[in-house]
């Protein structure tokens, strides 16, 4: 490793969601890292998403939910999601950037083409923002791997939707991991985590709130880790792996969450 930290960057496109730029000026303002590689996503990682077989599909799958987060979505778009450009991203100067596609993995996922994996094992370390489940060689390709956001504690509580299942089942804290990607679904080793009180958080949009906010401190805990040759900690256990919500579940977030919203409204 060089004395400077080469970073690849794996994005969704030619911008990001602001949380993740943020994370990234941040790390760039707070460490030696160097964003060196920008790979970019030249289409959707979730298969058909957005056209009439998938919205089906996800109708018959989950009923219920659908119109549930389909509303959800249809609010007004939170400050840490909003788009940003990359390449307004403050001290990412002039990196190199290779705009792929995804190809499909042999079970669930998604791999990087062979250029691709070429260019990321160029770095150090990379960053996954993009390309959904990613899988196959890239995930060794650096010298220290793959580093992702996972905003909960993957000792409690995996996959999706982030903060859901905490904030349902009352949780009175949760965290953010960023762990060294493995094929195991948020299942990698952890470079950083940071807890996060959630015990007066009346709606799920103040938990994720409050789960994306702490991203730029742990991406710089993660990245200082790296450069100090910490190993990332292996997790005793894994929490259960959760999806979308279905049934009796969804009828309880919606009396919960329109209860926290009231809460809001009267004080």
């Amino acid at each position: 490793m060089s004395e400077t930290l080469s970073v690849a960057l794996l994005v969704r496109g030619p911008d990001v969601p602001a949380w993740q730029a943020r994370a990234v000026e941040t790390m760039l303002a707070r460490t030696d890292a160097e964003v060196t590689t920008v790979v970019e996503c030249t289409e959707s990682t979730g298969g058909k998403a957005g056209g009439l077989d998938h919205y089906l599909d996800r109708v018959r799958k989950y009923p219920l939910w659908t119109p549930v987060g389909a509303a959800v979505k249809l609010g007004d778009t939170p400050a840490h999601q909003r788009p940003r450009a990359v390449a307004d991203i403050a001290g990412i100067g002039d990196p190199e950037t290779l705009a792929v596609a995804p190809e499909p993995a042999s079970d669930f996922g998604n791999v990087l083409p062979d250029r691709a994996v070429e260019v990321v094992g160029e770095t150090d370390v990379a960053i996954r923002f993009g390309f959904g489940v990613l899988k196959g060689d890239v995930l060794d390709a650096p010298e220290y791997g793959v580093l992702s956001f996972h905003h909960g504690d993957i000792r409690k509580y995996r996959g999706m939707p982030s903060g859901f299942w905490e904030f349902l089942h009352g949780e009175d804290a949760a965290g953010v991991t960023l762990q060294r990607l493995t094929e195991t679904l948020d299942g990698g080793s952890i470079a950083a985590y940071e807890p996060v009180d959630l015990s007066d958080a009346r709606t799920w949009a103040e938990v994720r709130e409050r789960l994306f906010a702490v991203s730029d401190d742990v991406l710089v805990t993660g990245i200082r880790n790296v450069a100090a040759g910490v190993a990332p900690e292996s997790p005793d256990e894994l929490g259960d792996l959760y999806s979308l919500p279905e049934g009796g579940d969804v009828l309880k977030y919606v009396l919960k969450e329109s209860k926290g919203r009231v809460r809001q409204v009267v004080g």
